[in-house]
């Protein structure tokens, strides 16, 4: 990504209401993961460290950047060992984990096929990777340029993704269902303004970011127990086949 998005995502992580009510939802996810006590976790794509704290709940944290700046800021401001890399072909780590994330990240590599399939070194026995990405390919939109995603996905380009690894799916879902409606308007209004700017990039007025959260959020209740339908992204929990 560019490193003017790096600078605007240090703003947004801790207001914007999709990073945070995200956050809830991912933490009821974590929670309900077989981990032991003494766990160890790696986020990669961990950006400016929007999400280390929230790990940090569960476990000892590492992170992972391709960004050298963003490396550096993340370091600084959370102690954290954060190291520079990038899938498949540069993990800067010899130790295994129990839990590996890529939160929003796949979508941003090319060859996500050997990518999800490096990871598998990466693994304790027992562990457990979670992959989020944004959904649909006809969504590809304004935002995904700006962010430099390569696609989209479905519930289907996922599975044939892990088929092509040594993983296998506990889990998929689709979330961010409830603002589904208003993400697809979003996404025609983009369409039909010819300027680069994108809608919902920037943190909405008090009021309506407050709205916003408060129903977003309302999906961490159902995220361990439904498969939702729908939803502007797809949640994988997946291991290393037996």
């Amino acid at each position: 990504m560019d490193e003017y998005v790096y600078e605007d995502m240090r703003e947004l992580q801790d207001k914007h209401w999709w990073f945070r009510a995200r956050k809830e939802i991912l933490t009821n996810v974590f929670g309900s993961l077989p981990l032991p006590e003494d766990c160890d976790i790696l986020e990669i794509g961990c950006g400016t460290g929007g999400n280390l704290r929230m790990l940090g709940g569960f476990g000892r944290v590492s992170g992972m950047e391709m960004h050298e700046e963003a490396v550096q800021y993340t370091r600084e401001t959370t102690g954290i060992d954060i190291r520079a890399g990038f899938l498949p072909d540069n993990v800067p780590f010899e130790n295994k984990f129990d839990l590996v994330c890529l939160l929003d990240v796949v979508e941003h590599i090319e060859d996500d096929h050997s990518a999800l399939q490096s990871l598998t070194r990466l693994l304790k026995p027992g562990g457990r990777i979670v992959i989020t990405v944004p959904a649909y390919q006809w969504m590809f939109g304004k935002h995904d340029t700006l962010l430099h995603h390569f696609r989209r996905y479905s519930k289907r380009t996922v599975r044939e993704l892990v088929a092509t690894s040594d993983f296998e799916i506990q889990r998929l879902t689709y979330f961010n269902a409830l603002m589904f409606p208003l993400t697809i308007l979003a996404f025609i209004t983009d369409s039909l303004t010819p300027v680069d700017k994108c809608t919902g990039y920037e943190v909405p007025p008090n009021w309506l970011n407050s709205l916003f959260y408060n129903i977003f959020r309302l999906e961490r209740f159902v995220i361990n127990s439904l498969n939702l339908p729908f939803g502007s992204s797809i949640l994988m929990v997946s291991k290393p086949v037996a």
